[in-house]
């Protein structure tokens, strides 16, 4: 029997099970009409998927369903159903789906926010949580503190640059973080290797018109050289990425260990944990070591630039919401010193500011898929066994019913006399900012102090602008951002200058203390 017979046979049983597992007396949500076997097929967005759920979300309703080759996908696009179902219900939504294109043919398998629901998930978690909860991030406060000030050096010498300056500062503070590692360049040769890993996994999660063999994962077996094929042969270039990602700083670190030369981070402090408690499966812990410290550095970096970028783009396109920020810092340090850590209970706006950005521009638009265990009902619909489940977060943080104007940047929406407030319109990182359920993003107690420290420091020292071009034409900065899991605001243009006469010699002054 040829391969092709093989193939083609493992396809239409495929489409049978499909086929026979849709015919129940329970109807899925509603959704667009599809064709027999093939379903949804030609309907499934290509570019920017969370923008046209939303719109389908107005036609079939906030939870609607498609099918490719017999796999069902329901998306919920409200908080209600995010809350019911990925909250209420968690043990039967805390699964991921199958990934082939990521975890089987790109080997990001080792990556704990793609695995399955399990308890080898659970040890990195656990893990994860132990090293990053709140009682102990203060410990990084020292190290965000002194790379701010690093920022704010940049930013005066060569302000054109904002978007470099801004990546190697939140690189430099994960790295830190997890490998002990200390950023010299923007040119640094691990955060040239995050890039070059990260920038094909976020265009193959979410990118269910491009791989059909998310659908049809036989295709997987079909030789390289098949015409149609071009998704193995990018798979295996892609694929050392993700394996240098997560083996190479791991390695140094080890290294230096030996050589008594490492700094303290995540993997130094753990590793040392496994040898003085003498753990019996030594190397299954070094692995969860080494693949923990790789989405420190993979994800935090990423996601954590995305929010500052784009509330830069806010400040400079709501020059009363910057001009306000700023009149409160000045109430508290005055124009003397930094912000420091110990002033974010006294800047209620600045914390307001951070929270709007989380709203105002969705980091992940579309969450990492969820899968459902076992089938269920909602709302009179069936869930199917097995079906994958996608929060469309762009759509909940952009509902006008929880987010009165939600296009427009407010502050103040999370403000109620003088003191963050979540009474009248409900938190974004309850919404999802950082995920849903059981699967919410265990790091983001980092990711909000590095992006306050940042934050605080730039409205304190810089005045954000339009750009003026030779002819003396304002530039207006376009609200664009790009496909894919994580959304980056594209390429834009403003102008960074000292806020007030002193401002230059303040972060001098500060410089000489802290470097």
């Amino acid at each position: 029997m040829s391969v092709y017979t093989i193939f083609a046979i493992g396809i239409a049983l495929y489409l049978l099970k499909g086929w026979l597992a849709r015919r129940s007396t329970l109807s899925l949500p509603p959704g667009p009409k599809g064709y027999p076997f093939i379903g949804n097929v030609y309907d499934i967005p290509h570019h920017y998927p969370w923008l046209t759920y939303t719109e389908w979300a107005r036609i079939y309703g906030d939870v609607f369903s498609f099918s490719v080759f017999g796999k069902t996908t329901v998306v919920l696009n409200s908080i209600e159903a995010v809350t019911e179902l990925l909250e209420k219900r968690s043990s039967n939504y805390s699964d991921r789906p199958r990934m082939v294109m990521a975890n089987e043919l790109m080997n990001w398998d080792w990556d704990f926010a793609h695995m399955r629901y399990s308890d080898w998930w659970r040890r990195h978690r656990r893990m994860f949580h132990q090293y990053f909860q709140p009682r102990n991030i203060a410990l990084y406060h020292p190290i965000q503190k002194k790379l701010s000030i690093v920022l704010l050096d940049q930013l005066v010498r060569s302000p054109a640059e904002f978007a470099p300056h801004i990546r190697q500062f939140v690189a430099s503070i994960v790295l830190q973080a997890a490998y002990g590692h200390e950023v010299k360049s923007e040119d640094d040769f691990y955060i040239n290797l995050v890039h070059a890993a990260v920038k094909p996994l976020l265009l193959v999660v979410h990118a269910t018109g491009k791989f059909f063999v998310e659908f049809v994962p036989s295709l997987k077996y079909i030789p390289d050289w098949i015409p149609g094929a071009g998704f193995k042969r990018n798979a295996k270039i892609w694929r050392k990425g993700a394996l240098d990602v997560r083996n190479v700083p791991f390695d140094a670190v080890k290294k230096s260990i030996d050589e008594g030369s490492a700094q303290r981070s995540f993997v130094y402090d753990n590793m040392e944990k496994i040898r003085l408690n003498k753990t019996a499966d030594v190397l299954e812990e070094e692995e969860i070591v080494k693949n923990c410290a790789a989405i420190i550095y993979l994800a935090g970096s990423d996601t954590t630039a995305s929010l500052l970028l784009a509330w830069v783009m806010a400040m400079v396109l709501n020059p009363d919401v910057q001009k306000r920020a700023q009149e409160e810092i000045d109430q508290v340090v005055g124009m003397s010193r930094l912000p420091e850590f110990s002033d974010r209970n006294s800047m209620p706006y600045i914390q307001a500011t951070l929270f709007e950005t989380l709203r105002w521009f969705s980091v992940t638009p579309l969450a990492l898929p969820h899968r459902a265990v076992k089938e269920d009902e909602y709302n009179g619909f069936r869930i199917p066994a097995g079906a994958t489940v996608t929060p469309n977060t762009w759509a909940i943080l952009h509902d006008e019913r929880l987010y009165p104007e939600p296009f427009k940047f407010d502050p103040n929406r999370f403000l109620k006399d003088g003191v963050v407030s979540f009474a009248q319109q409900p938190d974004p990182l309850l919404t999802g900012s950082f995920g849903y359920g059981r699967r919410n993003c265990p790091g983001r107690y980092l990711a909000l102090d590095t992006a306050w420290i940042a934050i605080a420091s730039i409205l304190a020292t810089s005045h954000i602008g339009k750009t003026v071009d030779g002819k003396g034409q304002i530039t207006e900065p376009v609200v664009a951002f790009t496909d894919g899991l994580v959304s980056h605001m594209k390429p834009y243009q403003v102008h960074f200058a000292p806020r007030f006469h002193g401002a230059i010699d303040m972060i001098e002054s500060a410089k000489a203390h802290a470097l």
